[in-house]
């Protein structure tokens, strides 16, 4: 079964899937008292799905002539590592706008700084960084919140431009550019609907 219909085929019902299993992960820990836990839970949901759905895509791949691309051109991801990371934005998409609860879920933070672990963390750093400084200006969680979402994007760009090496993880480029500004475009989307009251501690 191994082919590139087979990926093509299996490619955007997995991503599809994500959604809902972010969406029914929202839906499950709803509550007006959040815990800690429930971070750990969206965190682990969201590097689950985008595993799983790496090693799904990498055995449908033709082998290694198919990923050849993938692992020798500069800043072009493998099918796998492309359906990976737009699986986890799924989830985190279902996190944020559950179906199941007409779209009004938590802030996604969790999820995405475990992706970004994971797959970015040059950005996840650079992120972080630029929130606790915004926070310690302005002390507002608010504010902090929104600096950490609008960082996404340029530091992305920048990685691209600049060929960052990261230390683990995926190559910078075109497509973890188009992947930061829909991931931050959902983040921010659900920041605005909210206010912007989400604080940035409770994720």
């Amino acid at each position: 079964m191994r082919s590139v219909s087979a990926v093509a085929a299996f490619s955007g019902p997995i991503v599809a899937v994500g959604y809902l299993v972010g969406s029914l992960t929202a839906t499950w820990i709803a509550s007006d008292d959040r815990r800690p836990s429930d971070a750990l839970v969206e965190a682990f949901v969201a590097l689950a799905s985008s595993t799983a759905a790496w090693w799904t895509i990498q055995e449908l791949s033709p082998g290694s002539s198919f990923s050849r691309i993938g692992y020798l051109s500069n800043q072009v991801l493998a099918a796998w590592q492309s359906v990976a990371i737009w699986t986890g934005l799924a989830v985190v998409t279902g996190l944020c706008a559950p179906v199941f609860r007409r779209f009004r879920g938590g802030a996604g933070l969790a999820a995405t700084a475990a992706l970004l672990l994971i797959h970015y963390p040059w950005s996840l750093f650079a992120a972080t960084a630029l929130a606790m400084a915004a926070f310690a200006l302005g002390r507002s969680p608010r504010i902090a919140h929104a600096v950490a979402i609008a960082s996404l994007l340029p530091v992305a760009w920048l990685g691209w431009v600049l060929e960052w090496e990261p230390a683990w993880g995926l190559p910078p480029g075109p497509e973890a550019t188009v992947w930061a500004m829909v991931l931050s475009g959902v983040l921010g989307v659900r920041w605005w609907s909210d206010g912007g009251s989400e604080d940035l501690l409770s994720l």
